[in-house]
C-alpha cells in the first residue's frame, strides 16, 4: 500500500516538467507558492479521456497549454483513426514535443523523432518529410493492449501487443513493446528496458489516469531494437 500511496505524487510533480514550470495551476490544482509544505497525495485520474487530453495539452494558446503539439500534427498528418485514442483498456504514450524535434546547440538531437529517423543524411524537420504510413505506424506502436501503469508494473518488464500491426519491422514482428519500474526509491517508468535492449526510453511523466486508460509521457524517441 505504501508505493501506491507515493505513485500519485511522484507523477504529478513529473507533470510539473511536462506542462511548464511557469504554470499556475497544474490540471486544475493550485502550484505550490514557497517550500514550507507538508507532503499531500494527488489523485493521478484526469477526469478526460485520453483524446481530450492530447487535444486540451495540443491546441493550447501558450507554450505551456501546447506540450502534446507535435504529436497531434503527426495524428493529422498520418491519418490515423483518432478514436483509437478513446478506446479502453489501452495504454496510451503520448510525445510532448521534444520527443519530435529537440535541439541542442542549434542541431537537431539524435534522440528525438526527425534526428533519429534521418532521410538520407539529413534530419527531418517536419513531418511531411516521411511517408505517412511510417508516421501512422509509429503512433500506432505508442498505444499498447492493457493498463500498463504503477501498481500493474514492477521492475520486470512486462511485455504487451501494440496496436502497430505485426511484421510492420523486421525487428519486432510481434510488435511488442515493454514497460518497467526503475527498482529504487525514485520508481521511473521505463519503456522497452528489456534484457539486450539497444534503446531504452524513461518517460518524462507516467501514470495520468485517463477515464479510457493511463497515459505516459516521453521527450524522447521511442524504439524497439533488440
Amino acid at each position: 500500500m505504501k508505493r501506491m500511496i507515493l505513485i500519485p505524487l511522484s507523477s504529478a510533480l513529473l507533470a510539473l516538467l511536462v506542462l511548464g514550470s511557469g504554470c499556475k495551476k497544474l490540471l486544475g490544482l493550485e502550484r505550490q507558492k514557497n517550500w514550507n509544505f507538508e507532503p499531500v497525495v494527488l489523485d493521478p485520474h484526469i477526469n478526460r479521456t485520453a483524446w481530450q487530453f492530447l487535444k486540451e495539452y495540443a491546441t493550447g494558446p501558450t507554450r505551456q497549454d501546447s506540450v502534446f503539439y507535435r504529436m497531434y500534427q503527426a495524428i493529422v498528418y498520418s491519418g490515423i483513426d483518432s478514436t483509437l485514442y478513446l478506446q479502453n483498456n489501452k495504454t496510451f504514450i503520448f510525445l510532448h514535443n521534444d520527443a519530435v524535434y529537440r535541439l541542442a546547440s542549434n542541431r537537431i538531437t539524435a534522440d528525438c523523432y526527425f534526428g533519429y529517423h534521418k532521410i538520407g543524411a539529413a534530419t527531418g524537420t517536419k513531418w511531411e518529410d516521411y511517408p505517412k504510413d511510417s508516421v501512422k505506424n509509429w503512433l500506432l506502436y505508442l498505444i499498447a493492449e492493457g493498463e500498463h501503469t504503477f501498481g500493474s508494473v514492477g521492475p520486470t518488464p512486462v511485455k504487451a501487443k501494440t496496436l502497430q500491426p505485426p511484421n510492420t519491422y523486421v525487428q519486432n514482428p510481434e510488435s511488442v513493446i515493454y514497460f518497467n519500474l526503475v527498482n529504487n526509491e525514485n520508481m521511473k517508468f521505463r519503456i522497452n528496458d528489456f534484457i539486450g535492449s539497444k534503446m531504452m526510453t524513461q518517460t518524462r511523466a507516467a501514470g495520468f489516469i485517463s477515464t479510457n486508460g493511463p497515459v505516459h509521457i516521453v521527450d524522447r524517441v521511442v524504439d524497439y531494437i533488440p
